[in-house]
C-alpha cells in the first residue's frame, strides 16, 4: 500500500470545516485554555464534530509543548537571573510566548477556520495517527 505524501496528508486537515459557530469557538478556546477545553471536547459529545475533535487533539499537543517550554524557560530564567539579576526585569516577557502563540492560533481558527498549522499538525498527526485514521484523515 502506498503511503500518501505530506501534501496529501495536509489536505486531510484542510478539508475539515466547522458545522456550527460553536465548533469554531470551542476549537479556538482549546488553544487558549490548553488542557481543560481539549479534555472537555474529548470527554463529551463535542467530539462528534471532526473539526472540534482535531482541534482538541492539536490543543493537547500545544498545551503539552507549552508546559515543557515554560518549565525549560523557568530553569533558564532562574539561572540567568542568578548570574545577572537585572535580567529578571526583561526575561519575564518570555513567559507570555505560549499565551501569545495560542491567541494567534485561536484567531486563525475563528477568522479563517484554519485547521492545519506547520509543526503542530505534523506532531499531532504522528502522535494520534490511530485516532485520526478513524476520521478518515
Amino acid at each position: 500500500m502506498d503511503r500518501p505524501d505530506d501534501a496529501a496528508e495536509a489536505l486531510g486537515f484542510d478539508r475539515l470545516r466547522p458545522s456550527t459557530e460553536n465548533d469554531r469557538l470551542v476549537a479556538a478556546l482549546g488553544y487558549v485554555f490548553w488542557i481543560v477545553v481539549p479534555l472537555i471536547v474529548l470527554l463529551t459529545d463535542l467530539r462528534r464534530s471532526s473539526f472540534a475533535y482535531v482541534h482538541a487533539l492539536q490543543g493537547l499537543v500545544f498545551g503539552g509543548a507549552s508546559i515543557v517550554f515554560l518549565l525549560l524557560y523557568s530553569c533558564l530564567t532562574f539561572a540567568l537571573t542568578a548570574i545577572v539579576p537585572p535580567l529578571g526585569c526583561v526575561l519575564w516577557i518570555g513567559f507570555l510566548l505560549p499565551l501569545g502563540l495560542g491567541l494567534y492560533v485561536a484567531y486563525r481558527v475563528v477568522t479563517a477556520s484554519q485547521v492545519a498549522f506547520p509543526v503542530l499538525s505534523d506532531v499531532t498527526r504522528s502522535l494520534f495517527r490511530q485516532q485520526l485514521a478513524g476520521l478518515g484523515i
